[in-house]
């Protein structure tokens, strides 16, 4: 029987998350969905959790496959899914017992291809400590279509505007998603919700922004591991960028070529960062961020004139001259405060 909403998680090594994540489904008030559960290759009981509540519920479906980052897994979860719709749900997050029954509210008479439900950003496993996100965005239940789509969605991708570039907390015409992905083909993980959102908003003629907070995000982030790939990411993300914004937005270039530039430029101190979460020696670590800065892409984007009035000018000067020890010591002094910034953003 085709079921009304396909709900997808990815799982890597979350058996501390997974139960309250898949308790907050299986609780829905709407029942019209089937559950798939993509193992991507955990070393640790995520599996077991999974086949635990699988025997539980018939709604499940169990899907246990080698590692091959998030994107693969969320590509397999959707080549399963017979659902209409699709959501996403993270495997360290929860979703409000009526989550399904928003979303769903939405689309029962209209021709939305995406609905967009507010979230809850929360700082422990628990919802007693949580911040509702403010963005203007969510000021009130809202449709975009078509061009104004492109004009204040995607366009706010290019300048750091709140609207959430997460896949997870939206609901997807599963005709408009497993037909995207061409954006993601250089990426491997860093801003792959991001380009996949940018494409499937290029392509979506209906978009429904819901001012209520339906899904809990469990505040952390993957800066709070090494991750190698992270450099090439946040440039494959430039050119993809530089692309849309050729191709779309000709009339508004340079107000949006400023806007990656200085996004780009943003990224490389969470670069500097992340280098000092790896083993690296200080020798290793000055090394990469040297050959880092003979990328002509990281150069295009230093010489914007956008870049030059947004950040401090030592900065700017550190990465025109190549000075890798004002660039080390920098990473250095982000790594020690990581903690205590990440704790006032949320507060």
């Amino acid at each position: 029987m085709r079921k009304k909403i396909s709900v997808i998680i990815p799982i890597f090594n979350a058996e501390k998350t997974i139960s309250k994540c898949i308790k907050s489904l299986l609780e829905q008030t709407f029942s019209d969905f089937e559950l798939i559960l993509v193992n991507d290759g955990s070393s640790d009981r995520s599996l077991n959790t999974c086949k635990y509540f699988g025997e539980m519920d018939s709604r499940i479906t169990i899907i246990n496959k080698e590692n091959e980052g998030s994107i693969k897994a969320r590509s397999t979860g959707i080549k399963a899914a017979i659902g209409e719709y699709i959501t996403f749900v993270d495997a360290d997050d929860w979703v409000s017992k009526d989550y399904l029954q928003v979303l769903n509210n939405e689309v029962i008479n209209s021709e939305h291809d995406i609905v967009v439900g507010n979230m809850y950003k929360v700082i422990s496993k628990s919802s007693l400590i949580k911040v509702k996100n403010k963005s203007w965005f969510f000021n009130e239940n809202k449709t975009y279509t078509d061009e104004s789509i492109k004009k204040e969605l995607v366009t706010a991708y290019f300048h750091g505007h709140p609207f959430p570039a997460s896949l997870c907390g939206k609901l997807y015409k599963k005709e408009i998603i497993e037909n995207a992905g061409k954006y993601l083909k250089n990426i491997t993980f860093f801003g792959d919700d991001l380009y996949y959102n940018l494409e499937i908003l290029l392509n979506a003629r209906s978009v429904r922004l819901i001012e209520k907070a339906i899904y809990y995000y469990s505040s952390g982030g993957n800066t709070s591991r090494y991750m190698p790939y992270l450099f090439q990411d946040m440039i494959m993300g430039y050119q993809i960028n530089k692309k849309v914004i050729n191709d779309y937005f000709s009339f508004e270039k340079e107000k949006h070529l400023n806007g990656i530039s200085i996004m780009l430029i943003n990224t490389f101190k969470t670069y500097l960062t992340n280098l000092f979460i790896s083993n690296f020696s200080k020798v290793k670590i000055m090394n990469e961020i040297a050959s880092r800065l003979e990328d002509g892409r990281l150069e295009e984007a230093i010489r914007n004139q956008g870049v030059g009035k947004y950040f401090p000018e030592s900065y700017i000067n550190a990465l025109r001259n190549k000075d890798i020890e004002y660039l080390y010591n920098l990473g250095r002094d982000y790594k020690k405060s990581y903690i205590l910034k990440k704790l006032v953003k949320f507060i």
